[in-house]
């Protein structure tokens, strides 16, 4: 029996701080690290066509491993993710750091409006992109074969369903968030060393290998592997160009084995699903390891300097033309194509005669389509409370780990990172287990409401970046002055610390909507007929061949999605990157 003293000091424990930062620990580790270890647990018990994720000692084996990776398809999964994976890397690279160091260092033309254009490729979801460049590169109708033919050319000189298209289309994706990774150290790189090597007589191109490429080494290195990492868990495009055709990698296979095999092979998901993570982990690990290891190459220091433009002389117009063909491939060209088809009744070439069969039915008919309404549904209750949610949670855990800094918040702040190091696919899989086992006491499996719960895990560590940035802006003093007049925890909280981060949430929340809207895998993974929205309508339309169909509904998205992007930069304008490059001179 507790003591009057003890049970004060208990009493005194759980103040308003503390029950928060334990239901926030608590809500984070519950939905972040226990499906994980449903999904790891999982695997090593007899699963194939049911799922048997009960936490007991029962039915434990080491036959679904022994299963798949006695299978020499396996090793073929993963050669296949590491290829995919390495070229898109060098795709986004390519263009990523190129474009960023043009925009952050040189006095390319239209310097000032490349990184708000630089959003838009991130508006068209991936699985549009495969869909629209299959449109542009398929050997028998793909518009540019079709081109190269008519010039007299007897065999087709692109295939969509090859290793090289797939690295183009994702690393096309990748490129816009390499850029702004890489445009930040490249901003911040002070240019001393650069002018003592142009003093010494270097060149410029001498002067950039041999002092500013060694200088950005971690950081190309980093956003390298940040790439990589990206590609192992990429499914849109693997599955929309490659899967037809065999190229199977890791998430296409856990995909086909979940919802594509009849009966579903629960066992071969499982062992994949704890393969992929292990392939992320690994690289996310040598990331951190750069990151740790960059204090030696920093270059920004107490001491004030200001970026000095390298003169491209008559280079200019070039690299001007440079960024217009990634823009033009990343967005132009996928759009057009796009477009044309969702006017038409079937798809085909641009011809005169094409011209007369031009119709707006395949808009109208969304409109008339039930399945169409429900996914916009939703999509749009799911979006919404995953932008909020997620941001408010963000917020909580952001103001502990940052303003509290009580006992366990860096276990906190590592449990909210922890999703990033999850493939979307295999998240969703865990989540799927996790609430299976669950449903008499959390009935959730099979709603939306489990969509909602996966989505919003997987975007914490994106929305706790906001907030991060957020937090730290707002000086402790105005909340000791609340203190000090006697407001409380939660009236300081609603009425100095979100008001001040409206700014933050707006962009974090909007960014958030965005990418719930654009992200295939998880709702591949938990979706019922009665829960489908509108990433996995694009899929099942692929699926059943009604191309036109999907253009229409892919434009659709994107004109939505552009807008939300127009009206996050307006409402947070001053806290974006887009607001520093537009103080940078010209």
């Amino acid at each position: 029996m507790l003591t009057v003293a003890e049970a004060k000091r208990w009493a005194g424990f759980f103040t308003a701080r503390n029950t928060v930062l334990l239901l926030a620990a608590a809500l984070v580790a519950f939905l972040a690290a226990v499906p994980i270890l449903f999904l790891l647990w999982g695997s090593f018990k007899e699963a194939g066509t049911t799922l048997v994720a009960d936490l007991t000692l029962r039915h434990l084996t080491l036959r679904n491993f022994l299963q798949a990776y006695s299978d020499p398809k396996i090793i073929g999964y993963l050669g296949n993710t590491l290829i995919f994976a390495a070229g898109a890397m060098a795709i986004s690279l390519f263009f990523g750091s190129s474009i960023a160091f043009l925009v952050e260092r040189t006095n390319t033309p239209f310097r000032n409006i490349i990184y708000g254009l630089m959003f838009i490729p991130l508006v068209m979801p991936s699985m549009v992109k495969a869909i629209a460049w299959i449109f542009l590169l398929s050997p028998n109708a793909g518009l540019l074969n079709k081109l190269w033919l008519s010039l007299g050319f007897s065999a087709p000189l692109f295939n969509a369903y090859s290793w090289p298209a797939m690295w183009w289309v994702e690393g096309l994706s990748l490129s816009p968030m390499t850029f702004f990774m890489l445009g930040a150290a490249f901003r911040g790189m002070d240019p001393a060393l650069e002018e003592a090597a142009y003093t010494a007589g270097g060149t410029k191109t001498i002067t950039f290998y041999r002092i500013t490429l060694k200088l950005m080494t971690p950081a190309l290195a980093a956003v390298a592997l940040l790439m990589f990492v990206r590609g192992i868990e990429g499914l849109d495009v693997p599955l929309i160009m490659g899967s037809a055709q065999g190229m199977m990698v890791y998430a296409t296979q856990i995909y086909s084995a979940l919802k594509l095999s009849v009966p579903p092979n629960y066992g071969e998901a499982f062992v994949l699903s704890i393969g992929l993570i292990v392939l992320a982990s690994i690289g996310l690990f040598y990331y951190q390891s750069i990151l740790t290891r960059s204090e030696r190459y920093a270059t920004v220091t107490g001491k004030g300097y200001r970026p000095r433009l390298i003169n491209l002389g008559k280079w200019r117009p070039w690299a001007g033309a440079f960024i217009f063909f990634f823009l033009f491939m990343a967005i132009i060209l996928p759009f057009l194509v796009t477009l044309w088809t969702s006017l038409l009744p079937y798809y085909e070439a641009p011809s005169r005669e094409s011209l007369g069969r031009l119709t707006l039915m395949n808009y109208t008919g969304l409109l008339d389509n039930p399945l169409f309404l429900l996914s916009v549904k939703n999509t749009a209750l799911m979006s919404g409370v995953v932008s909020v949610g997620g941001m408010l949670l963000a917020t909580i855990i952001s103001w502990i780990v940052l303003r509290l800094k009580p006992k366990g918040a860096r276990l906190l702040d590592s449990l909210a990172f922890l999703p990033f190091t999850i493939p979307s696919v295999a998240l969703g899989f865990s989540f799927l287990v996790f609430f299976l086992y669950l449903r008499s006491i959390i009935p959730i499996y099979d709603t939306i409401w489990i969509m909602v719960l996966a989505y919003t895990i997987a975007f914490l560590p994106i929305a706790t970046r906001f907030t991060n940035t957020g937090v730290v802006q707002i000086h402790k003093e105005l909340e000791d002055a609340a203190a000090s007049s006697g407001a409380s925890f939660f009236a300081i909280l609603r009425r100095i610390i979100v008001p001040l981060l409206i700014p933050s949430l707006v962009a974090g929340g909007l960014s958030i909507l965005i990418l719930t809207v654009r992200l295939f895998s998880i709702a591949g993974i938990l979706y019922n007929p009665d829960t489908i929205v509108l990433s996995v309508f694009v899929f099942n339309l692929w699926h059943n061949g009604s191309f036109p169909e999907l253009s229409a509904l892919a434009i659709v998205m994107i004109l939505f999605l552009l807008i939300v992007v127009i009206i996050s930069r307006k409402l947070a304008q001053h806290r974006t990157m887009i607001a520093e490059a537009k103080n940078v001179p010209n």
